[in-house]
């Protein structure tokens, strides 16, 4: 039987658990805004080594009314942002994938909206968030570590973190190795610009954090 899977979103989670009923609740409602149900998308939380509670509450979530909305991926040893992000990555089957952050300073439905403008412009399309609301602080730290990034790299794109990022699942192939810090989202859109990916931007805005700290 084929599968009707159409989007997967991968969210690392290293001691997010007060955040996770509500990321899933709010992506849920996103989904079900846009059509979509647990047969068509689904989320893929990776608890990348968490010591807060977290594999106990998604367990507990798992018996809950979202349980067919979502899978969980554990990691036994934190792998650090991007190597979390990738053993999601690599759980994936839908065509279209990608990730975002677990902390609710983005909002998932702006990952649903980049899958819906990804699914409509074909295979060789990356769509990524660019921040509109950002201090000037940290405006400027984004642009500085752009900088590092292009003489190192050799290429650029705006706002490198900036989340969602939605892609067809062919980009995956190209990120083997991957870093397993924070260089992660620049090696995709690096890796997605050396694959001749056309790279689409849309606005998002950045919420405060509610619990924790980045």
């Amino acid at each position: 039987m084929e599968s009707s899977l159409r989007f997967e979103l991968v969210v690392p989670c290293f001691n997010e658990m007060l955040s996770l009923h509500a990321l899933i609740e709010k992506t849920v409602e996103s989904a079900k805004s846009r059509n979509l149900n647990s047969q068509q998308f689904n989320l893929v939380l990776v608890d990348n080594g968490s010591a807060d509670g977290t594999q106990q509450l998604l367990g507990n979530l798992k018996e809950g009314f979202f349980h067919d909305w979502f899978r969980v991926v554990r990691l036994d040893h934190n792998l650090g942002y991007g190597g979390g992000i990738l053993a999601g990555l690599k759980a994936t089957t839908a065509p279209i994938i990608g990730f975002t952050h677990a902390d609710l300073q983005c909002d998932p439905a702006d990952a649903i909206e980049a899958f819906l403008e990804c699914q409509n412009l074909g295979e060789k399309v990356l769509v990524k968030g660019q921040r509109v609301n950002r201090n000037l602080a940290d405006w400027l730290v984004s642009r500085v570590y752009e900088l590092v990034v292009g003489v190192l790299w050799g290429f650029w794109c705006y706002d490198l973190n900036a989340q969602p990022k939605v892609f067809h699942r062919t980009l995956l192939s190209r990120l083997k190795p991957s870093p397993q810090g924070i260089p992660f989202d620049a090696f995709v859109l690096y890796s997605a610009q050396k694959d001749r990916f056309l790279i689409q931007v849309r606005k998002v805005s950045l919420r405060s954090r509610m619990f924790g700290e980045s």
